[in-house]
């Protein structure tokens, strides 16, 4: 991923490979900072519906490297608001559509906005068909604000170096796989 435009096909290209490979999608997430890529991450294993916990201790590693860009995809399911109920069944198991969503946050241009993307997919013999999208432009739930409020105030959570080299090593020995951008990494070498 070089640039901010990027950042959906390169979210979809891994998504892609991961459904191939094991049926399963990693949540990743992009920090930018303006067009200068920080990192990309991939969060560690979480128990369900604990993603929060996750994400947040990479959102504390973006906050003082001042991004300002954040986009994660994550796997979801997704039903119809017409249903009642979630259409999990005993025996059946979960007949929810499955989706990737990709929520982003962007105050690059001086105010913060937020989208939601939510694309079905089904998998054919390994093989991945993507549906068509459905955009959300502003916050739809607590990781979507979580993104946002990164980018609002990431210019309160400043940070020397040797603390954000901590929090960077302290993701990694988590589980979280970070690849920093090559001038962010050789800046934080001690």
């Amino acid at each position: 991923m070089q640039t901010w435009e990027d950042r959906q096909g390169f979210l979809l290209d891994e998504a892609r490979r991961d459904l191939e490979a094991s049926q399963q999608v990693r949540p990743c997430l992009l920090a930018m900072a303006g067009a200068r890529r920080l990192f990309i991450a991939f969060l560690r294993p979480f128990d369900r519906g604990r993603h929060l916990d996750a994400l947040v201790e990479l959102l504390a590693l973006a906050a003082p490297l001042d991004a300002d860009r954040l986009a994660l995809s994550i796997p979801a399911r997704a039903w119809s608001m017409n249903d009642p109920l979630p259409p999990v069944l005993p025996g059946l198991g979960d007949l929810r559509q499955r989706v990737l969503t990709i929520l982003e946050a962007d105050g690059s241009n001086g105010s913060e906005t937020a989208r939601s993307t939510l694309i079905p997919f089904d998998l054919d013999d390994n093989r991945v068909h993507w549906g068509d999208p459905h955009v959300t432009e502003g916050e739809t739930g607590p990781v979507s604000s979580a993104l946002l409020l990164t980018v609002r105030h990431r210019h309160e959570l400043r940070a020397e170096d040797r603390d954000i080299r901590t929090q960077a090593a302290r993701c990694v020995r988590l589980g979280h796989l970070v690849a920093f951008a090559e001038p962010l990494s050789q800046r934080l070498v001690p």
